[in-house]
């Protein structure tokens, strides 16, 4: 069953990361897309409170024993699922920029399968 909408894949990816994300490795989603069609006053109180629109919808922290790749640094890593035909806005491009300056990992994912050649690269999968 091919997955269409942002929503089935990012359940599937989630679903995935509990299977192959070995222990003492966590990952987190900020339901910042539930912000869109709230109140303009608890969106500003939300911004208030630290929440960065754009902010991409997976984190991970993966503990170090983990990270299998000796040219690239240790980081955390943060996953933005799109749907197949899915763009990154503009708040998104602004807050990847900034997450990758800050020496993070990102990716932008829109299977399992992507989300997992990007973690593969750097990490060890419990799921190979």
């Amino acid at each position: 069953m091919e997955l269409k909408t942002e929503a089935e894949i990012h359940k599937a990816i989630c679903l995935w990361l509990d299977i192959a994300l070995p222990g003492g490795c966590i990952y987190h989603h900020s339901p910042n897309e539930a912000l869109g069609s709230a109140k303009v006053q608890y969106r500003m109180k939300q911004k208030r409170l630290g929440v960065k629109f754009g902010w991409p919808d997976v984190e991970i922290f993966v503990n170090p024993t983990w990270w299998k790749s000796e040219t690239i640094p240790w980081a955390p890593v943060f996953l933005e699922v799109k749907s197949p035909k899915g763009r990154v806005s503009d708040n998104q491009k602004v807050v990847i920029a900034e997450l990758i300056d800050a020496g993070c990992h990102v990716a932008i994912v829109r299977s399992v399968d992507d989300a997992r050649d990007a973690l593969d690269e750097l990490m060890v999968l419990r799921d190979e």
